[in-house]
């Protein structure tokens, strides 16, 4: 575990001591001995989108012409240069949420109960206190 304190990437840091495999760990770790380099920021990027991925959010699709960045993404061309197969969605797209929602109705109730959204996202808005006509 890195023992100093690097406030730019405590939730990095923190997601992937928590969930990652020792390897995911080890090599994070010798990422941050060089994170300003660019290289090293993306394959960053890459281990905590994977890790997300496979604990939280579940979504196995592709990344597709929905993201803005399809076409020159640094995060896929890092997957490329790291010879990763699958180059699923990932939360820096900006219609990630929208292809998540549709992804957990085509997988049906059990994805749906997971209930991961970012917040201010989620779809009820009813409070306690909201009268009811």
């Amino acid at each position: 575990m890195t023992k100093e304190y690097l406030p730019v990437f405590a939730e990095e840091i923190f997601i992937v001591n928590l969930y990652g495999t020792d390897e995911e760990i080890d090599e994070f770790n010798e990422l941050m001995r060089a994170n300003h380099v660019e290289k090293n920021l993306m394959s960053m990027a890459l281990i905590i989108e994977e890790i997300k991925r496979r604990n939280f959010l579940k979504i196995n699709w592709h990344c597709c012409w929905r993201c803005q960045y399809y076409q020159n993404c640094k995060i896929n061309w890092y997957r490329g240069e790291r010879n990763v197969s699958m180059r699923n969605c990932c939360t820096y797209c900006q219609n990630f949420w929208e292809c998540h929602k549709s992804f957990c109705a085509k997988s049906g109730p059990k994805s749906k109960a997971d209930g991961i959204e970012p917040e201010g996202k989620n779809d009820s808005h009813e409070t306690k206190d909201k009268k009811k006509p």
